[in-house]
């Protein structure tokens, strides 16, 4: 859900984000996740009409990095971790990470 909104940009309306998601999802279940959501500091929201719209607070790249740096402080081999994560790098990707380790250009 997050995804859909970091793509539109802007506020949306659970029915919104249910419409660009797939239409098996019950309305319920869209409007559970978002208020989830809400509630760790992913989202906020502001009332509209009878319910509320939603916006991310975090960007993609911030979410994906704080992601990584969770599951990584929960491994004891940190070096094998990350060893076999920069070897499964495309060549461009392990050059740009070379770059931003050497305080070069912002990604």
């Amino acid at each position: 859900m997050l995804a859909v909104l970091w793509t539109a940009g802007r506020a949306m309306t659970p029915a919104e984000v249910r419409d660009r998601l797939d239409d098996r999802l019950a309305y319920t279940t869209v409007m559970s996740t978002l208020a989830r959501m809400h509630r760790k500091g992913l989202v906020s929201r502001r009332p509209v009409k009878k319910g509320y719209s939603y916006l991310p607070t975090v960007d993609e790249a911030s979410h994906t990095a704080r992601a990584m740096t969770d599951l990584l402080s929960r491994r004891h081999d940190h070096a094998g971790v990350l060893a076999r994560f920069v070897s499964s790098l495309s060549p461009e990707d392990e050059a740009l990470l070379q770059r931003l380790l050497r305080g070069g250009e912002d990604a």
